[in-house]
């Protein structure tokens, strides 16, 4: 990966991408075709969605080999050409690496179901109903069941802290360690740049089994809805000891003569705390990021809130900060008053761009892609039926990416798609939008351009300055010997005019944003900014 401290990753669903061979699935050699557009769009390196061994109930987190690839993506060989294509095209390869659970199919866990006795006995945790025959402790899943399934065969239950059909290994266990770090070493013997671990705060619970206490008062309301936030999550999540592990992947990735990556993803009640600790030191992770940061934002207040508090809480680590993702609705969609705007979507990339750290950029985002609507006979997302009442799931952000507008498919297969292209996304496919400059592609690649001329955004620290329900100003610096640079960077995302007042120094001078027009701070430092617009101010120091 480049020399960067906020690289910008383009994050790739596979089974969504591009098909190669006509099977409706998304492939491997579909990737290494679309590598020349990756290219010309600007990214730094690609972050490739599990591509293991699966039987697919989660599609690709419920694992079955983490030293194999799921065939119906390719084979080895095909995944080392990856590997060597990319870099011949200065794009690094990061990939989605889940090493918390297995599938309920994984070989070790069906010998570690056979009985207290069998080989693998300890590589899952078992633990014995209480007197009652209820689960062991109170601990939730994520999603606010028990966190413990009972399995008859075994005669205990087993502890999962995602879905029932995953169960959570036991890194107590020292053959199961060992297990990770050669699975690790693996991939990285490939040639891959770095992993994004997943879950990675889930790795190691309490050995006693504890249960969680209560949280403290003033949940109750928002747990109407939610009962994992009733509990305190004490001794199940984020264990002190979990760091000793992650230091152990970094001593592997440090053996390396090129630089590799370990990044994170992690689910918290206090999570910039967690990430504050695993990145900080330099001896875990690169970079960390939090489902519930930006992901679940949908106004700039709720941004705001989020960079303050990662600010307050991380010194000095760094984030990594996405938008959107394979598990939430689209950006332009989702966000307060954006109604799917091409304006809109170019505001949201600035922002997103504008910060500090590993920046991960979805799947169909440089094109402003808007959530696709999949007909209820065509959903294939059983998490959202089975967790969340009224929820359709998350196909609607993983539908085919368009690639041809006039294409069967939108030119994403020549088969039956896993998931049905949706037609109105045509007008966003990507043959139409490079034949328009103003487009939200041409905008996003102009950006990533744009971003790698300042230093301050490329190196530089970020503050925010401040913000409202639609208003933001941040603040980048950089301090090198050669000299220091400080941007301002002012934005609105609403659909209205807004005046913000901003206390510059008389030697500020503005800064021209591709394709974007915003008028001049006034003598009393007062910018009017017309919707969905940004303007940037360079600070010059003597």
């Amino acid at each position: 990966m480049k020399p960067s401290a906020s690289p910008v990753l383009y994050h790739i669903y596979l089974r969504s991408f591009f098909d190669s061979d006509g099977d409706g699935v998304g492939d491997l050699q579909g990737v290494i075709a679309k590598l020349d557009y990756l290219q010309w769009l600007g990214v730094d390196g690609i972050l490739l969605s599990p591509v293991f061994e699966s039987p697919l109930s989660d599609f690709g987190y419920d694992i079955t080999n983490l030293r194999g690839l799921n065939p119906e993506y390719g084979d080895m060989a095909t995944f080392v050409r990856l590997v060597k294509e990319a870099k011949s095209r200065g794009l690094a390869v990061m990939l989605d690496f889940v090493a918390n659970h297995t599938s309920t199919q994984h070989p070790w866990f069906l010998e570690s179901c056979k009985g207290a006795n069998a080989a693998k006995a300890d590589w899952y945790v078992w633990a014995p109903a209480r007197a009652d025959g209820t689960p062991p402790n109170n601990w939730l899943t994520i999603f606010g069941e028990s966190a413990w399934r009972w399995h008859p065969t075994r005669g205990e239950y087993y502890l999962h802290n995602t879905l029932s059909n995953q169960p959570d290994l036991n890194y107590r266990n020292p053959d199961v360690i060992r297990e990770l770090l050669k699975s690790v070493r693996f991939w990285l013997d490939t040639g891959v740049d770095g992993l994004r671990l997943d879950s990675v705060n889930l790795f190691l619970h309490d050995d006693r089994l504890r249960n969680n206490p209560p949280r403290h008062l003033g949940w109750q309301d928002e747990a109407r809805s939610d009962p994992y936030r009733y509990q305190s999550q004490r001794y199940n999540i984020s264990r002190p000891e979990n760091i000793h592990l992650l230091k152990q992947l970094r001593v592997i990735a440090d053996g390396y003569d090129s630089k590799k990556w370990l990044l994170g993803s992690l689910s918290d009640p206090s999570p910039y705390a967690v990430i504050d600790r695993y990145t900080s030191e330099g001896d875990a992770l690169d970079a960390a990021n939090v489902f519930e940061s930006l992901s679940l934002c949908c106004n700039v207040s709720q941004v705001g809130e989020q960079l303050s508090a990662f600010s307050s809480a991380v010194h000095p680590g760094i984030g990594c900060w996405s938008m959107g993702n394979h598990d939430i609705a689209r950006t332009v969609s989702r966000w307060q008053d954006a109604n799917n705007q091409p304006e809109a979507a170019k505001l949201l990339l600035t922002m997103l761009l504008s910060l500090q750290g590993v920046i991960s950029l979805y799947q169909g985002e440089e094109l402003g892609l808007p959530e696709a609507s999949v007909p209820p006979a065509q959903r294939r997302d059983l998490f959202g039926k089975q967790v969340i009442a009224n929820y359709v799931g998350r196909d609607g952000c993983r539908t085919p990416m368009p690639w041809q507008s006039d294409a069967p498919n939108l030119g994403f297969s020549e088969g039956s798609p896993w998931l049905p292209a949706d037609q109105n996304h045509v007008r966003y496919a990507v043959d139409q939008q490079q034949k328009e400059g103003a487009s939200v592609l041409h905008f996003t690649r102009n950006m990533l351009r744009w971003r790698k001329t300042y230093p301050a955004l490329e190196h530089g620290s970020c503050r925010v300055l401040a913000f409202n329900a639609s208003l933001m100003v941040l603040e980048r610096h950089f301090t090198s010997p050669e000299g220091s640079q400080t941007l301002i960077i002012a934005l609105n995302a609403s659909n209205q005019d807004a005046t913000i007042r901003l206390n510059l120094p008389a030697s500020a001078t503005s800064v021209p944003v591709p394709h974007m027009k915003a008028g001049e701070p006034s003598p009393s430092g007062a910018l009017l900014l017309a919707p969905w617009q940004v303007w940037v101010g360079e600070l010059h120091t003597p």
